[in-house]
């Protein structure tokens, strides 16, 4: 199972040039604190960035599970942010990216 044995945590250049560092902050807590131990996380995760009265809301997915959770954060949304961001693990690496920057690995 994914997400587990974790052993460095990285954002790509296309997520630190995009996105705050509190808004990438929010992927691992959501991670930590609401997906492991709850769902059998693949190791592509995939979050959508949504605009909820101007507060940034995660939408968080993955292709083998039916659900779709939503997470309401207080943080702005910026309409310049990326509307979708992907973590992965790779054997204990987990980093987050942008979608172009996966298809790139």
């Amino acid at each position: 199972m994914a997400f587990t044995n974790t052993r460095g945590r990285y954002a790509s250049f296309g997520v630190v040039t995009s996105l705050p560092d509190d808004i990438v902050d929010s992927f691992w807590y959501i991670i930590d604190n609401f997906l492991k131990g709850v769902f059998e996380l693949d190791e592509l995760l995939r979050f959508e960035l949504i605009n909820n009265k101007g507060k940034t809301t995660f939408q968080f997915s993955q292709e083998s599970l039916a659900t779709v959770v939503t997470f309401d954060f207080n943080d702005s949304f910026d309409p310049f942010f990326p509307r979708e961001i992907f973590v992965t693990d790779n054997n204990g690496k987990e980093t987050i990216m942008l979608p172009d920057e996966y298809t790139l690995m």
